[in-house]
């Protein structure tokens, strides 16, 4: 019964958070993902180690509904597609990629909204703790109408803290080529 109600809370408070906005919001992910598993090859003294390898992109499908009797101006979808960096021993933090999309909407009119692609690619040793590349971790789309975020979803929860730095898409080959010229030093 505990369960039912605290449920039954829940949902309300959706609906209510949903009712302040006159914009319906949905969100699909597209992603793909392809892994490789490396192989052991014995020569006569070479031996390769194992290591995956993945690469992976995602794209959003952001689709807006006007709910409300009137047109609304002044209204900006933020969306990003936060990706985290590997290295030995573990990951650093998460990075997001996006931008911020104006747009109008007349009464009952409905706009789909197609994300460029955000790509990385990893690989992982399976004999050692030994990791480069990046991974896809989660995104993040903000509604914001007249300044105010009136809905907003992250998926995880922790891409929040990414998404208050968003760099533009432009960024993702200056930060793989930084990352490069680093590691040549």
């Amino acid at each position: 019964m505990k369960k039912l109600l605290m449920l039954m809370v829940a949902a309300g408070v959706v609906l209510s958070a949903s009712a302040q906005s006159p914009v319906q919001v949905t969100v699909q992910r597209t992603s793909k993902k392809k892994s490789e598993q490396g192989e052991v090859r014995r020569g006569s003294r070479t031996r390769i180690f194992p290591h995956n390898t993945a690469d992976a992109s995602m794209t959003l499908r952001i689709t807006l509904q006007n709910i409300s009797g009137r047109s609304i101006e002044d209204m900006v979808v933020r969306w990003g597609i936060a990706k985290v960096r590997l290295r030995r021993g573990g990951q650093t933090g998460d990075v997001a990629y996006g931008r911020d999309e104006k747009c109008s909407l007349k009464s009952n009119e409905i706009k789909v909204i197609e994300t460029e692609t955000v790509e990385a690619s990893s690989s992982e040793s399976q004999l050692t703790d030994f990791k480069k590349g990046e991974k896809i971790h989660g995104h993040g789309v903000q509604l914001l109408i007249g300044g105010k975020v009136l809905w907003e979803e992250f998926v995880p929860p922790t891409v929040k803290k990414s998404f208050e730095n968003l760099r533009p898409l432009s960024d993702q080959e200056k930060d793989e080529d930084h990352g490069k010229s680093k590691k040549k030093k």
